[in-house]
Order: structure tokens, then sequence, then C-alpha cells
């Protein structure tokens, strides 16, 4: 008895020759460290291995696809709890292709970890090179494809969905949001294809996933199934949110802006446009209503707003002609209004999208601009031109003369014995005087004659194109009006007379100061003479 026990024993001590054998390749792989512990003869065969310790130590990390690392990664928790797994892979021994059913099931590697027995099986259906492809790039592709059940259960799913989803076992899991899975499948009742985009569990957390769903026929039980294909677009609606935020952000910009803003394109068509630009120009369309609008057409019909209609038009086409940056334009308005507008083109990559004006009313600045440059240049008693007035006047004549030819005269005025006016009376009697006399200079005087107030009780007149002879009539006259006028005003309680210098501006003059001297010296002259007269110095 014990000598028929030895040879079983012994016959099933050690399986090896009893699986050389077997024309099945049967196989044992790490897979934590991807090598081979164990092939049967036909495996050697079919991994194309001279000898166990050729396979054993063959590099098999450098050629194995991301894809199947992680199917085996997804396999190891599984394989350790028992399962086995029934899958068809296709393998590249000695290069070349080769598809095989394998089923697999948990090893004890004996130091507490588990390796995969795989026994490669006929395949109980014939796959067709197109199928095999259509498994593989399946299995390859970065897109997350997942097959459940009518009830919803999962059948398989591929390396991708594996990856971003461990564990999950159910349609309804894959949701972030179940009633959008009922959702789903209440759509697949009503339509074979439904398509959404959807917060999708993956990666432990929620992801945006293009979701392609349709109904199909289980090719193994004949019973319904569920085919979903997802892909991530979470990049893409983080930039769309980032996009509607900056949109948002941009709109409550224009819209607060005073500044009125027109964008076109290349064909000269508005993209935007804000509420201010409606304003400016009396549109009473809102901003949305101008988009898509032709702005050769709409330049045209309202030129009528602007004191120049064809200037403005023409500017317009040579600034986008030039397409260059223009800062500033000013614009008159037919209304009174002046417009102040930029003009920038749209360069992007060397290549011309369109511009953007901007227009803004500067009225009121306009206003104190004049405002301002008014009061610099008059004198605040008399309401004169003050002397930084006449020197430019003056000055400007000059040059006229010296270049152009022509005849110009000046006139120095000074009112005699104001001094003791003014001490007796008081200044605020003397400044009767002064706006009395400068009342009747503007009455007395051409439009183009320049009278200024240089100081003190002393007065200087332009008196452009006119020559010496004629402004000594005129200089006759003055003295008398105004010695009149001072005699007939009732709010005077004195009266007074002027002395009157007058010289001609000469082409040989070689400054202001050589015109100014002579009209001083007949001035004084005058005095001389007795006063309330007119002196010349030629």
């Amino acid at each position: 008895m014990s000598s028929s026990s030895t040879p079983a024993q012994s016959a099933t001590s050690d399986p090896t020759p009893l699986l050389d054998r077997l024309q099945t390749p049967v196989w044992i792989f790490d897979i934590q460290q991807e090598r081979f512990h164990y092939a049967n003869a036909a495996a050697l065969r079919f991994w194309q291995a001279e000898a166990p310790e050729a396979l054993y130590t063959r590099d098999v990390s450098s050629t194995m696809s991301e894809a199947a690392r992680r199917r085996l990664a997804d396999y190891l928790p599984r394989l350790t709890q028992g399962e086995v797994i029934d899958e068809h892979w296709s393998f590249y021994p000695g290069g070349q292709a080769t598809s095989l059913h394998c089923r697999c099931s948990g090893y004890d590697m004996g130091d507490g970890r588990t390796g995969m027995l795989v026994e490669g099986l006929e395949s109980q259906s014939s796959l067709d090179a197109a199928s095999l492809r259509a498994l593989e790039a399946v299995r390859h592709t970065p897109m997350m494809v997942s097959v459940f059940d009518g009830q919803g259960h999962l059948l398989m799913c591929n390396p991708a969905a594996l990856a971003a989803r461990p564990g999950l076992t159910s349609f309804a899991a894959c949701f972030t949001d179940a009633r959008l899975a009922e959702q789903c499948l209440q759509q697949l009742g009503e339509a074979p294809i439904y398509s959404l985009e959807a917060i999708m569990r993956a990666d432990d957390t929620g992801r945006w996933h293009h979701v392609d769903l349709c109904r199909a026929t289980d090719p193994k039980t004949g019973l319904p199934m569920i085919v979903m294909s997802e892909f991530d677009i979470t990049p893409r609606k983080s930039l769309e949110s980032a996009q509607r935020v900056s949109q948002h952000q941009l709109e409550v910009v224009l819209e607060r802006l005073e500044l009125g803003l027109l964008l076109e394109d290349e064909n000269r068509r508005v993209i935007v446009t804000n509420q201010a630009f409606c304003d400016l120009f009396g549109i009473e369309a809102g901003p949305e209503q101008l988009v898509g609008m032709d702005c050769r057409e709409a330049a045209q019909s309202t030129k009528g707003h602007f004191s120049e209609p064809e200037a403005f038009v023409m500017r317009i086409e040579e600034l986008i002609a030039a397409r260059s940056k223009h800062p500033r334009d000013l614009l008159a308005m037919s209304d009174g209004r002046f417009l102040e507008r930029s003009y920038t083109p749209l360069i992007v990559a060397d290549e011309y999208h369109g511009h953007l004006w901007a227009y803004s009313d500067i009225t009121r600045q306009r206003h104190k601009e004049a405002d301002w440059a008014h009061k610099a240049s008059t004198d605040p008693l008399t309401g004169l031109a003050n002397r930084r007035s006449f020197d430019e006047a003056a000055s400007r004549v000059a040059r006229t003369v010296q270049k152009e030819g022509g005849q110009a005269a000046l006139l120095m005025i000074d009112i005699d014995h104001f001094k003791i006016i003014n001490d007796t009376l008081g200044h605020a009697e003397g400044d009767k005087g002064l706006r009395l006399l400068a009342d009747t200079l503007r009455h007395s005087l051409r439009d183009s004659d320049i009278p200024c107030r240089i100081g003190g009780e002393e007065f200087m007149v332009i008196l452009p194109g006119m020559s010496l002879e004629e402004a000594e009539t005129v200089a006759s006259r003055l003295c008398l009006l105004i010695a009149k006028a001072a005699l007939e005003e009732e709010a005077l309680p004195f009266d007074f007379t002027v002395s009157i210098g007058v010289t001609d501006f000469k082409p040989t003059d070689t400054s202001l100061d050589t015109v100014t001297r002579r009209a001083d010296a007949a001035m004084y002259q005058a005095k001389r003479e007795g006063r309330n007269r007119v002196a010349t110095r030629p």
C-alpha cells in the first residue's frame, strides 16, 4: 500500500510534467513586479521563449502599454478577492499580433502577494480582424466606455473608465446627481440615442463630461444593454465659465463708462457698443440692437450731427485706410457740443481684425478752456485784451507787415491827470473812468481793431490794415468821443481827457519794442503839447 501510494504522491507533488503536456498555454504573471513567474511548455511556445529562464528574465515593462498596465492594476484587487476574470486579450510575442481568450484567477505568490494565473483558452466565438481592432481601440482610447445591462449593472468598461471610476459598478453611481441618471434612462426609453453634458463622478471628484448613450442588444445574452461613452470637457467648461464672467464684467464696465465705445469688425459691421455711445448720438435703439449694423450706412445717416458732415465721413475713411492709431480728433457738433474721438486698429498676429472708436463729450471742458483762455488774455476790470494779448496780437501784425507788406498802425492812449483823480476821489471812482474809456473804445472802433489795457491808465489800440494818416484821423475822433463821454457820464464825479500817440508798423522794425517806443514817445509829446490831443511819430 505504501509502495502504491508513492507513485501517486510523486505524480502530484510536481505538476510541471503534466502541465507541459497541455496544449493550452498556462502562465503565472507577477502584476506588481511586471514579470513572468511560471510558464508551461505551451506558454513558452506562445511567448516564443526557448527556455523558462529566458521568459522569466524578459523585460516586460518596456513593451507594456499604459492601457494594459491600468487594466492589470484593476485586476489585482479583484483577483485577491477570489474573482475569476474572463476577457479577450491581444498579445504581441515576437512583434506579431495574437488574440487569445484568457481566464485569469488569483495565485498566492508565497510572500503575501497575489499573482495572476492565466489560462489561454480557445475563444467560444471567432473574432475577425475588424472586431479585434475595434476591441483594442476601445481598450486604448482615452475616451471612457462603459456597458451596462438593462437594470444598470456594469457589464464591462475600458481601462480609461476603470481608471477614472474604480469600484463603481452601476449606471446611477456614475452620476453625481441620481435624478439625472433616472432622466437619462427615461430618455433612452423614448429614443435609442441620447447625449448630454453633465458633472460625472471621476477621479474621486466631479468632472464635466460629454456623455453619449445608446440602447443596444447584448450579443451574448440577447438582452437589452446600455453603452455609455464619455470624454472630459472640464477645461472647456472652465474656459466657457471664465468667458461668461469676463463677458459680464466687460458689459458692466462698458455700461458704466461715460466714454462712448464702438467696436467694428474688418467689414465695418458693429461687434459691440455701449449705451453711452447711443446717448452721444441720440440713438433710440439699445446697444444690443446695433450689433451687425453696417457702419458705413450709419456714418452717412448720422453725419448731420456734425458741423462739417462731409469732413466727418471723409476723416473716418482716412483713418481706416491708414490703420494707424490716432489718439485724438476734435469734432464740432451742429448743436454746439464738442466730441473727442480716438481710433485704434485691432491687429492680431499681423492681421487686421477691425477697429475701436472711442468718443467722449468734452463740451464742458472746451467751455472751461475757453473761459480760462479768455481770463488769461483779458483785463478783468475793463474786459479789454490785457498786456499778454497785446504782445501776441501786435507781434502777429508786425510779422505780417514784415513778410507780406501792407499797413498797420498803433495808438497809445493815456488818461490825463489820472493820478490826481485816483488820489483825490479814490481808486473806486478811478475804475469807473477806466471802464468808461474801455466802453468808448469798444463801441467806436472796427471789429478788426484790437483795444488793450496794458496797465494802469495806459491803453493800446492795434489798427490792422490802416495807414498812419488814417490812424491820426481815428485818434483825433477818439479824443473827442472820450472827452464827450466823460462829460456826459452822470455816474462820474469828474471829467477827463486823453493824450494819444500814433505810429505805424514798418517792415524795417527789428522788434515790437521798436514800435511801442515810437508810440510811447508820440503820446508823451501830446502831453507836453498840452494834453487832450494827438501826436504822431512816423
